[in-house]
């Protein structure tokens, strides 16, 4: 029973990284990977700014906290779209220009029953 479980385990760890990359989710240099893949990469290629300083940004300008980040890409042009809740608890959603870190239009304040 031993060496079943055995060859089981070895038998996932093998396969894993193996459906990883196929679902879109290894940290290839394929158009898939996380959000965290991409960013460091774009960072790394500097085509971004860290997400650091986005986030000092953010917070400097608007206050608040962070409760959602993705990453969009649109034909290499890469926007951080933020959801913040401020200290009075509204909730903001924000378009924030990666490579430059300046907000794309203005926030838009969400509705907190009807929001996702």
């Amino acid at each position: 029973m031993k060496t079943l479980t055995t060859l089981l385990l070895l038998s996932l760890a093998t396969a894993t990284p193996a459906l990883a990359d196929r679902a879109g989710g290894g940290g290839g240099s394929g158009r898939g990977g996380s959000d965290h893949d991409r960013a460091r990469s774009a960072v790394e290629r500097e085509e971004i700014l860290p997400l650091s300083k986005i986030l000092g940004g953010v917070r400097n300008r608007f206050g608040g906290r962070v409760i959602k980040l993705d990453l969009e890409s649109d034909d290499g042009h890469y926007i951080y779209e933020l959801k913040l809740i401020t200290p009075e608890g509204r909730i903001i959603e924000l378009e924030v220009d990666a490579a430059t870190g300046l907000p794309i239009g203005s926030p838009e304040d969400s509705e907190r029953d009807g929001d996702k």
